[in-house]
């Protein structure tokens, strides 16, 4: 039985944007027939980004009265991504909800975070400050850096951290190795963007003394699930709904693992049906100890990162071509599709790009390597390839970066 939220979506998005009503054919959608409405691809988002967008809000779109967001690029696929304001509230609502309920974190507790790229003419912003977030570039993320932004983490004084999994673990490296006191104020820290793998929650938690809370979620659809204090990831049901399929499409019992398959709830600007977020999981059956209700989702493998290793013995975010992929596409009217860099020695690359055809791809080539702002990858090598399409590996996960010399 479909939620009224979720039929009110769906006949939103065939009746007023341009994909799904092609999709339909001119014909009305069927909702009692939800298993047979087509699945929305992250290809599909990336090629056609544009017929996304509900013809109800063109006109609030060519004001620039949208939030207006990129995927981070982390399944190697990048999509521009909006919203309204009023709905993206809507949509974080749940999530500050259950933060508060599990561990007592309100929208005025100040935080810290880590982003992809801020830009003034050819330098990073290396740090935004309000009165309630303090944010790092994470950018060119060595020793010295890092020690930088803890201490000014300690003089801003954070009640907690929401950062990647790769970007908490060198932040520990660095407090431990150079042995950093730690933030008084600072009492929650919250992981998201990649999968948090159980060692690497075990030493950040260990170095920090705190206990790391996951969320799961994504730009396309904000927060999907959120884990409490009995270890479990809840989905937010009036956010989402969320699908485990098999192969073929095929809804799968709980239990069973399969690609995580989820619809937006309350981006009525870009609503996404049906939607292949890249990732892997299954629903655990039974209830949570904690009292919530709704599905409790499991993810047994999604968007994770190596580290890049430099020519000083350095690890390295593999942001950092993030980054750059981010800044092309802004400078470019997102001309890179999907991107892949393989590290195959200490200081050698290849980088391999799926380019729109409208640009020249020795141009884009030569814009992703003036974006490369790593001191230490100066004197590597980088050689390009152009790829019509990246194809995901036996798991069904396309990495974006892969490091072979370690």
């Amino acid at each position: 039985m479909l939620s009224t939220k979720v039929k009110k979506i769906v006949q939103h998005a065939y009746q007023t944007v341009p994909f799904y009503m092609n999709k339909a054919g001119g014909k009305s959608v069927n909702l009692d027939e939800w298993l047979e409405l087509p699945i929305t691809q992250k290809n599909d988002l990336v090629q056609k980004n544009d017929s996304f967008i509900s013809a109800n809000y063109l006109a609030d779109m060519l004001q620039n009265k949208l939030l207006h967001a990129h995927t981070s690029g982390t399944t190697g696929k990048c999509a521009d991504i909006f919203w309204s304001m009023s709905e993206c509230k809507r949509s974080l609502l749940p999530l500050w909800m259950a933060r508060r309920t599990y561990y007592n974190i309100v929208p005025g507790d100040k935080y810290c975070y880590f982003y992809s790229a801020r830009r003034i003419g050819e330098t990073d912003v290396e740090f935004e400050e309000s009165e309630t977030s303090l944010g790092f570039c994470k950018s060119n993320l060595n020793e010295q850096k890092l020690i930088n932004i803890w201490n000014r983490m300690k003089e801003y004084k954070p009640v907690w951290i929401n950062a990647q999994p790769s970007e908490l673990f060198l932040l520990c490296k660095t407090i431990e190795k150079n042995n950093l006191d730690m933030i008084p104020t600072l009492r929650y820290v919250e992981s998201t963007g990649e999968m948090l793998f159980p060692h690497v929650r075990r030493y950040i938690e260990d170095i920090l003394g705190l206990h790391v809370v996951n969320q799961y979620g994504c730009y396309e659809m904000n927060s999907i699930a959120y884990e409490c204090p009995c270890g479990n990831l809840h989905c937010f049901e009036t956010n989402v709904k969320v699908e485990i399929l098999d192969a073929e499409n095929r809804e799968l019992e709980e239990g069973m693992e399969g690609e995580i398959c989820v619809t937006t709830l309350n981006n009525f600007v870009m609503p996404l049906i049906r939607y292949k977020v890249g990732d892997y999981g299954r629903i655990v059956p039974g209830t949570c100890k904690c009292g919530a209700k709704g599905k409790i989702i499991e993810l047994t493998s999604g968007r994770s990162n190596d580290f890049v290793t430099d020519c000083e013995g350095n690890k390295l975010s593999a942001f950092i071509f993030v980054r750059c992929v981010e800044n092309v596409n802004r400078m470019y009217e997102h001309a890179i599709l999907q991107f892949q860099v393989v590290q195959s020695d200490i200081n050698e690359f290849q980088v391999i790009l799926v380019v729109d055809e409208e640009f020249e791809f020795n141009e884009i080539a030569d814009c992703f390597m003036n974006n490369l702002w790593q001191d230490t990858l100066r004197d590597a090598q980088f050689k390009f390839y152009f790829s019509e399409e990246l194809l995901p590996d036996d798991t069904g996960k396309l990495k974006w970066f892969i490091n072979k010399c370690v």
